[in-house]
């Protein structure tokens, strides 16, 4: 499931990246496509100002009185030559263009030409190309002269038309290469964010894979500690129906194994409620101001005779009138567990001590009792849920291993820390640090 799981959040990661370059690639084409238009437009200025000056000279030059020396042909330009045909002396534009000057009946009267590397050998297709254009009335288009792509642009001034051509060779290639390369960087990109995608849903799925397995832990726990009291009751009850015509006094001691495992059964649900119920965060604090040292004292007095029953004696060094907010029943849950635990797991006669200080604006509840040292690495993990580290432990001495993970959620409820230090010697030690609320 984890692994599904790991392949669809990569699967998405990389569609979202996909799509994200995806769009920057378009983005940046479209931007080129607007700059190419643009560039295109200065074009047909140029263009239009080019054969404008070129007529305006040539209005000018013919109302110049010709010098006799002129008139020579010896001394004339050779590369003018007379007609229709006609190229501007100067280019004014990085691109190729073409311009037909149409009569007012929509005949060609006169095409211009940016350079003479684009003037084909033949004219007739531009000027039929120009006179169907113009016919159409169509501003702007695509075309093809001669195997050459062309833009048209018809402008109307002084009652002629004149339909521009603009070359497109250029642009087409730019755009082509531009779009190759941005693909090939778009492809690029995807290959080398692919592990790091993979590296990222490793990271997010790691809490869910560890909640998944500490949850399959949790249900394979449960159901090994309410297998054992339920198999009791069980067998208790055949040995009860085994014997019908016994009186309930005379089967007392089965009926006394039955009430015990119920209750055995009956503090385990109730343990699991707790943490489900803070899992969901459906636990409420209920904070008021009250004694904590008065508070601990009760939940020392309580627990006094099972210390004696167990051959310990409970040493308490409580730091009278210390006041805090917080959960009064919480906390005393909370410091009844350590010091329970702390009996439970206690050796020969050592004493078990109970501690309440205040320092600067901190509570802190320290239980220490002497038992079997506890090694660096399962401190770390004597809050996790049904852990002990006595795996042959059963719940009859150890408990069910959910008490200090009830303790530890009470803590974090109040914003506070409850840690554990084990010295070679076998002291152990369940600190709760917090603040008021």
């Amino acid at each position: 499931m984890i692994k599904k799981l790991r392949i669809r959040i990569t699967a998405v990661i990389m569609a979202g990246l996909t799509l994200l370059i995806a769009a920057v690639v378009i983005g940046i084409y479209i931007f080129m496509q607007r700059s190419e238009a643009e560039e295109t437009d200065k074009a047909v200025d140029s263009a239009l100002s080019a054969v404008t000056r070129e007529e305006t000279d040539k209005r000018g030059e013919e109302k110049k009185p010709v010098p006799p020396e002129a008139a020579d042909p010896s001394k004339r330009d050779p590369s003018a030559s007379p007609g229709a045909v006609r190229q501007p002396a100067k280019r004014q534009s990085s691109r190729n263009w073409i311009s037909v000057l149409l009569s007012s009946e929509g005949k060609v009267k006169e095409i211009a030409y940016s350079s003479s590397y684009n003037r084909p050998d033949n004219e007739d297709e531009i000027g039929g190309t120009a006179e169907t254009i113009a016919a159409q009335n169509s501003e702007n288009g695509y075309i093809r002269l001669y195997d050459v792509p062309y833009r048209y642009f018809i402008k109307q001034s002084g009652g002629r038309t004149r339909v521009i051509f603009i070359d497109r060779t250029n642009q087409i290639e730019t755009m082509g290469r531009l779009m190759i390369v941005l693909i090939f960087v778009g492809i690029g990109a995807l290959v080398v964010l692919f592990p790091i995608s993979v590296m990222i849903s490793g990271w997010i799925v790691k809490p869910i894979s560890r909640a998944w397995s500490s949850q399959k832990e949790f249900f394979a726990n449960a159901s090994h500690e309410l297998k054992t009291p339920l198999t009791v009751i069980s067998a208790n009850i055949d040995v009860i129906t085994s014997e019908p015509d016994k009186t309930v006094s005379e089967q007392s001691k089965w009926f006394e194994y039955i009430k015990s495992e119920t209750g055995k059964m009956s503090k385990l649900i109730n343990q699991m409620l707790y943490l489900s119920k803070d899992d969901r965060e459906e636990t409420k604090l209920m904070m008021s101001q009250f004694s904590a040292s008065e508070a601990i004292e009760g939940v020392c007095l309580a627990t006094e005779a099972l210390a004696f029953e167990k051959g310990h004696t409970l040493v308490t060094e409580i730091e009278p009138d210390i006041s805090c907010t917080g959960d009064k029943e919480m906390i005393e849950r909370l410091a009844n567990i350590l010091i329970d635990n702390a009996i439970r797991h206690s050796v020969g006669s050592e004493d078990v001590k109970v501690e309440l200080h205040r320092r600067k604006n901190r509570n802190i509840l320290t239980v220490t009792n002497k038992g079997e040292y506890i090694p660096p690495e399962e401190l770390s993990r004597l809050f996790d849920r049904f852990y002990r580290t006595d795996k042959s432990r059963t719940s009859s001495t150890g408990g069910f291993g959910l008490g200090l993970s009830i303790a530890k959620a009470i803590a974090d409820k109040h914003r506070g820390t409850l840690t554990a230090v084990s010295s070679p010697e076998g002291l152990t030690s369940f600190t709760f640090t917090w603040r008021d609320q």
